[in-house]
């Protein structure tokens, strides 16, 4: 079970005042002492009056199988063939209701899937009791899956239908739903003894009145029947079943316990719990947040479960490699596209890249939260000004899991070759377990920071004690009364460093050049702050002012400017009050200019070094022996555990896979003076293919979120551009990149990045990392394409 919570304030007012109207105009008429024909029209009513109904969406009414219903579309779909149609079928008691009265859910559903819906306005009792409503969903079910794969969705007693239908199927031998999306599903139908007491939220149902419909619908069969109450039926062999339902409503304990039940039975089921919620209360998509995030995760996992297998070869539209923060914000942003045939390869065990891999002591982002968040997913629940790296794993998985995407991840897979096929414009791939998987478009989202570098020094590898890298940590390895040895004096160091020294007996901490380093500006935020980040508003106005006094302190990059003197002197005056020792505090100052490297941003780095069981060593390391560290002094400091706090390959970009694009070119071959792109996105040479923060695109100021989305953004635009001209390829051309590189590399050069060693350039001094400009720069070149420079085949 998987528990979701509503945000913000006006998420509560509109919910609280959605729960009163129900309660004052629909609990009331669903009752015994009303008629049915009355309880039909007042229900009508309400729905045309209340429940709003996309203008994305056109209905159009039709028959399937002889039994009438209507179409729900998005209105702009183009011309190709859907993977797949839902089947739709109404709650209401199997008494009251209509594609009409739900027309504001199947219509958002068909537009978060992008596939067509068909709402089946099936017989209802008591005029028609059971099973003549199972027998209209059969006709319909029978006639659709003519035509391809077919997902039967279905609320309250349409649930139970759905289920009884995709039973009655497997009983008959033939080939079932897809999937089954089940909200607030009514799977037994005989009342307990004493009666369900509805929750005191219920805005809807009542025991009396479900069960004198109930009586309806069964007329003269028994109340247990598994066509009437599957929950008491065989659940075995079921298609992937997805079940929605709040904790205010009278079938909360109903979904729980068929959860439970299919679980038990072998099928691969999944209940999603809103609190706070109450019966069906998707159909206040438009309304409710909640509501339009529980009809994505509807569609997520319909879309997740569809059957993709050609000759033992997976076939989607998009491959996306990686999970971290560019691989979800691609594959939401697709969602909200209306391109949903997508899948997200993580050779993790779990999303969150970069914040999946660092989970060393004191880890977290060296930028304010607020710029560390999605623009289109603010988080209110930060707890501090810089999140740490647990806070951000947990929003990233909650991103996930709200838009259904954890269905659409294969973790544990390792990609192995990529190969553009000329012929069919597909990208073939080959993963390390040997599957294969085919698509037109490939996103490669890994990142810079995703290959761990280990320090190339003599005697590593005979190094007897324990070894650890900060990116790979294992928090097994216990550091208390130990003696540690840290490389590296960069951002991660900076981190590790005050915590480890908390834990071990000696610390040695081996610097080859010192950094600079600024104070960290950070606090906790208060029940204040996270009341205040409820609002929309007020995360729009922190976000932006945040994402201004970080571009300022980019001018500080440049010489002769303000920003540049107040920074130089903010580093040392924050030097001179953390370093009392005037020598340790000379081995500590930069000799080269102030933004060559990433700055560190730190309170506690200073003061951890001047403990006295801390020691900096500045004399270079010349080899490893088995117990120790001999530096080119000649001494030798013996350790039990090294930490290596050295960073990443950013110079040999994909180099653990194959990359193979047109003419048989591998990356790694046209790589071979650096790795470079168009606007760090696109490779001529390799079409279909693009890069999320790909070569020099990192920044050495601000959030790399403020670069992933306009990324993600020129992505999708070249995308759709393929579809809509019904093209097959997209590809910068040759000279588009080659001219935007060599401007590039003319910034560069002589810039403040050129000046020492660092991980953004290569040993040969081309500068492969860095963006040189400003982020309004880069957001404004890159968010739309320049179709002139790119080749459309």
């Amino acid at each position: 079970m998987q528990v979701f919570t509503p945000e913000g304030w006006l998420e509560k007012l509109l919910a609280g005042l959605q729960r009163l109207s129900l309660q004052a105009l629909i609990k009331p008429v669903f009752s015994p002492r009303f008629s049915i024909g009355f309880q039909r029209r007042w229900l009508s009513l309400l729905a045309r009056l209340s429940l709003p109904v996309p203008r994305a969406a056109v209905a159009t009414a039709d028959q399937v199988g002889g039994v009438p219903g209507e179409w729900l579309r998005p209105s702009n779909s183009s011309n190709t063939t859907p993977p797949a149609a839902i089947l739709y079928l109404h709650g209401g008691a199997f008494c009251i209701g209509s594609p009409r009265t739900h027309r504001s859910l199947t219509a958002r559903l068909s537009l978060a899937s992008g596939m067509p819906v068909f709402a089946l306005d099936y017989r209802l009792a008591p005029e028609h009791p059971y099973p003549a409503a199972l027998e209209d969903a059969l006709a319909a079910f029978r006639a659709l899956r003519v035509d391809g794969p077919v997902i039967v969705g279905g609320d309250s007693a349409g649930g139970c239908l759905a289920l009884a239908l995709a039973m009655a199927l497997r009983d008959a031998g033939e080939p079932g739903p897809a999937s089954l999306l089940l909200l607030s599903p009514l799977g037994d139908a005989v009342t307990p003894h004493p009666s369900p007491v509805p929750p005191p939220g219920e805005a809807m149902l009542s025991t009396a009145w479900a069960q004198a419909c109930v009586d309806f619908y069964r007329d003269q069969h028994n109340a247990a029947e598994p066509g009437i109450s599957p929950l008491r039926g065989d659940l075995s062999s079921l298609p992937p079943t997805l079940i929605q339902a709040g904790t205010d409503e009278l079938l909360h304990d109903q979904a729980l316990a068929l959860e439970t039940a299919l679980r038990a039975a072998g099928v691969h089921a999944r209940c999603e719990i809103t609190q706070h919620r109450w019966h069906v209360f998707q159909l206040q998509g438009g309304i409710l947040k909640s509501a339009d995030e529980a009809i994505t995760r509807l569609a997520s996992f319909a879309h997740a479960h569809l059957p993709r297998e050609a000759n033992g070869t997976a076939e989607h539209e998009i491959v996306i490699l990686g999970a971290g923060m560019s691989g979800l914000c691609m594959a939401m942003q697709l969602q909200k596209a209306g391109m949903h045939n997508f899948v997200i390869l993580e050779k993790q065990p779990g999303l969150g890249g970069t914040w999946w891999d660092n989970t060393y002591p004191g880890a977290h982002v060296d930028v304010p939260s607020p710029v560390y968040s999605f623009s289109f997913a603010p988080n209110p629940g930060w707890t501090r000004r810089f999140a740490s790296a647990p806070e951000i794993q947990a929003y990233m998985q909650q991103l996930a899991e709200r838009h259904g995407l954890t269905e659409r991840i294969r973790f544990n897979t390792r990609l192995a070759e990529a190969r553009f096929d000329e012929a069919s414009g597909l990208w073939h791939f080959s993963t390390e377990d040997g599957h294969q998987l085919r698509s037109r478009f490939f996103v490669c989202s890994t990142g810079p920071l995703n290959q761990p570098r280990w320090p190339d020094i003599p005697g590593l590898d005979g190094f007897q004690g324990l070894r650890l890298h900060s990116a790979r940590w294992d928090h097994a390895v216990l550091l208390t009364g130990q003696r540690v040895a840290v490389i590296g004096t960069g951002s991660t160091a900076s981190q590790l460093v005050a915590p480890v020294a908390g834990q071990a007996k000696q610390l040695f901490v081996f610097q080859r050049t010192a950094n600079w380093v600024m104070p960290r500006i950070d606090r906790p935020y208060t029940a204040i702050d996270r009341a205040l980040a409820q609002f929309t508003l007020y995360n729009r106005i922190t976000r932006w002012s945040w994402m201004h006094l970080l571009e300022w302190g980019r001018r500080g990059f440049d010489e002769g400017t303000l920003a540049r003197q107040g920074m130089l002197k903010t580093a040392a005056v924050h030097r001179q009050r953390q370093v009392p020792d005037a020598t340790l505090r000379a081995q500590l100052t930069p000799n080269y200019p102030l933004g060559c490297k990433r700055i560190i941003y730190s309170n506690d780095f200073y003061p951890a070094l001047s403990q006295p069981h801390v020691t900096l060593v500045t004399t270079p390391i010349e080899r490893f022996t088995q117990t120790g560290i001999v530096t080119s002094d000649g001494a030798e400091r013996a350790i039990d555990v090294l930490v290596c706090a050295t960073g990443f390959d950013t110079q040999h970009l994909l180099s653990s896979i194959t990359v193979t694009g047109r003419g048989g070119q591998t990356l790694s071959q046209a790589w071979q003076a650096g790795p470079e792109a168009y606007q760090g996105v696109s490779v001529a040479g390799f079409p279909n293919l693009f890069l999320m923060l790909g070569p020099n695109t990192a920044t050495g100021h601000t959030s790399t979120l403020l670069y992933i989305e306009p990324e993600v953004q020129h992505a999708i635009a070249c995308m759709q551009a393929v579809r809509a001209g019904g093209y097959r390829t997209v590809e910068v051309t040759q000279q588009a990149m080659v001219a935007y590189n060599r401007e590039l590399q003319s910034r560069l050069d002589g810039s403040v990045w050129s000046q020492c060693r660092s991980w953004y350039r290569m040993d040969g001094g081309k500068i492969v990392a860095i963006f040189p400009g400003f982020t309004t720069e880069y957001v404004k070149a890159v968010g739309q394409p320049d179709f002139t420079r790119y080749r459309l085949a």
